[in-house]
């Protein structure tokens, strides 16, 4: 029997006001659907609850769960859309949820369509950066690989979400200023890709499929919550791409920012799907083409001013199959370090990129 609905009620008090308990048990919009999907999926997995009922009691009082998942990255682009674009756009309701869907994906509802990024990918983006982004000799190479092996993790849902309680370690300012940058633009790439498959028609009823919202990576997990989500043809995913950068009426240095940001993301895809492939090896039709061929395709048809250099993409190319045959091999041997749920710090405690060792429960909650 299921329970009464006062009761049901207690179960999002935790993590939500009491008007959005309100709007979730009376849903009426595509708002009310999102925050309803977020808290659903927030309340139904103990680790994601964990971290946002200590949210919400930090800010007891103003909190609100809505307005704790940032949109600026759709905002952005979409004040950047000319006229006609932003009218056939102005239906769309969009908003971050937690997946481990790598890329947006477009729902559909019966009121609005929602577009959706995973919000964990601020996270991958934040240690995948600080790995890949090229800093000198000033970041050893453990802390590089430990900084890269926590943004699989977070990718691969082993990685718990309480950055804000326990950072992992000890970035310099000036370091975390730059890689901290880039990622508002690697959102708004992601978020103006899935405006462009609105814009160019990619969406159809004849291509809808369901689709969970977590997808069953090992073998102990359960496919959750599924939803009708549209598939496109591969085509249609280069496409999106191009047009993500292209329909922005940016200047030149914010298209640079944009095409930097969207090529950084596909490297850092790219060895992604290496690792998710090599321990869960994809069955049938894959949806979206290879991150790699992705970057390539934007590197060759994204035009940018005749001196700008694209030798260093090149070269990040390489230190990405690097970084492939090192955690390739690193899976082989030590599978556990990416299964086992917890925490992986940048370096060992009482270090310069670690600082003091905090204890769970004890030095926050």
């Amino acid at each position: 029997m299921k329970p009464p609905i006062n009761i049901e009620k207690q179960f999002y008090r935790p993590v939500c006001n009491e008007a959005e308990i309100d709007r979730i048990f009376n849903v009426k919009d595509a708002t009310d659907y999102l925050l309803k999907l977020r808290a659903d999926t927030i309340v139904d997995h103990m680790r994601l609850f964990r971290v946002y009922r200590n949210y919400a009691l930090a800010n007891e009082g103003k909190w609100s769960l809505e307005q704790s998942f940032k949109t600026q990255h759709y905002t952005n682009f979409f004040n950047k859309l000319d006229k006609e674009k932003k009218e056939l756009c102005s239906d769309i309701t969009f908003g971050n949820i937690f997946s481990n869907e790598p890329n947006g994906q477009i729902f559909r509802t019966d009121y609005n369509p929602i577009i959706t990024i995973c919000d964990s990918l601020r996270f991958f983006f934040k240690f995948m950066n600080l790995g890949l982004m090229d800093f000198g000799k000033r970041i050893p190479a453990h802390v590089s690989h430990n900084s890269i092996r926590i943004a699989l993790r977070v990718m691969l849902q082993s990685e718990a979400l309480d950055f804000l309680m326990d950072p992992r370690g000890i970035i310099p300012a000036d370091i975390g200023e730059d890689i901290h940058s880039t990622i508002p633009y690697q959102m708004q790439f992601i978020a103006g890709h899935e405006f462009a498959h609105y814009i160019l028609g990619h969406l159809s009823e004849n291509k809808l499929m369901n689709k969970p919202i977590f997808k069953a990576i090992f073998t102990n997990q359960e496919d959750y919550n599924f939803q009708k989500v549209y598939n496109y043809s591969q085509q249609n995913e280069f496409d999106a791409d191009i047009k993500s950068i292209e329909f922005g009426n940016y200047d030149i240095e914010e298209k640079t920012k944009i095409f930097e940001s969207a090529l950084l993301w596909f490297a850092s895809l790219d060895l992604y799907e290496a690792i998710e492939h090599y321990i869960s090896p994809p069955i049938g039709y894959i949806t979206h083409p290879p991150a790699r061929d992705r970057f390539e395709n934007i590197l060759e048809k994204i035009s940018m001013p005749k001196k700008y250099d694209y030798s260093k993409w090149k070269g990040l190319l390489k230190v990405i199959d690097y970084y492939k045959e090192f955690f390739l091999e690193d899976v082989a041997l030590n599978i556990e370090n990416y299964e086992i749920y917890g925490s992986v710090y940048l370096d060992k405690p009482n270090t310069k990129w670690r600082g003091k060792e905090l204890i769970d429960r004890q030095d926050y909650y």
